[in-house]
């Protein structure tokens, strides 16, 4: 999956929360592990729209889950 997408979309979702959309770099650890959670999730649910698996992470992040 090209990881750039992905964070345009978590871009995206972080400006819902009202976070500052360049508050995570492409390079940064924090974006490292939401992708790495995208993609592990996308593998065990294929059918699931791309678009909710970031959301429920990004929310997940952002809310400081214990589930993230």
């Amino acid at each position: 999956m090209e990881r750039r997408y992905v964070y345009k979309m978590v871009q995206s979702c972080l400006g819902q929360y009202n976070w500052e959309k360049d508050s995570i770099s492409c390079e940064s650890t924090e974006f490292t592990e939401i992708y790495e959670k995208v993609m592990i999730v996308k593998q065990e649910e294929p059918e699931t729209d791309l678009y909710d698996i970031v959301s429920d992470i990004v929310y997940g992040y952002v809310t400081g889950s214990p589930y993230f």
